[in-house]
């Protein structure tokens, strides 16, 4: 049987492990990548995931079902982060594994203007505000809603779209222009 995250989270309440692994396993992964985005160094990021899990298992008490258990652990993610931090603003997020685009038998030419293509990118998203970074990173790496960002970041949804909108338009502007043409 495929518990749904708050069924999980109801038997971590209980102390069932074999539930907090389950929901370790379904989310480990994006809040792994949220956290370095926000850190820009992979051994803090595995650290503050780690710190979301303990306090995850501690709390899972305290989750009032006002939202859904996935934005409630990118929040918990979020603070820890933010705790890690202290006060300084959070690093670009390597893209290297953009540049490694998988694809089935690409040809030569289609590998070399693609990693172009994923160096330029990476590049234009390293000169963004770190809070352009990580609404982008919610939206697109984490594919949450408008409405999950919004909770996570504990601002408005009108807020959220706002700066997703924002973020683009940088991102636009720091791309050069042959990318920008190569994508029309």
């Amino acid at each position: 049987m495929d518990s749904t995250d708050l069924e999980l989270l109801r038997q971590v309440t209980r102390g069932d492990e074999h539930a907090f692994e389950q929901l370790y396993a379904r989310h480990a992964r994006a809040l792994l990548a949220y956290a370095e985005g926000l850190l820009g160094e992979r051994g803090p990021a595995e650290e503050t995931l780690q710190e979301t899990f303990i306090a995850v298992w501690r709390g899972a008490g305290a989750f009032e079902e006002r939202s859904q258990v996935r934005t409630w652990l990118f929040g918990i993610c979020r603070r820890q982060a933010l705790k890690r931090m202290r006060g300084h603003l959070p690093a670009s997020r390597p893209l290297d594994d953009a540049l490694d685009v998988a694809s089935p038998e690409p040809g030569p030419q289609a590998v070399a203007l693609a990693r172009a293509d994923a160096a330029a990118v990476a590049a234009a998203l390293r000169t963004l505000a770190p809070l352009h970074r990580e609404v982008l990173d919610l939206a697109f790496a984490a594919e949450m809603s408008h409405a999950e960002i919004a909770e996570v970041l504990g601002v408005p949804a009108g807020t959220v779209k706002s700066r997703l909108f924002n973020a683009r338009a940088a991102l636009a502007r720091a791309l050069p222009v042959e990318v920008e043409e190569a994508g029309r």
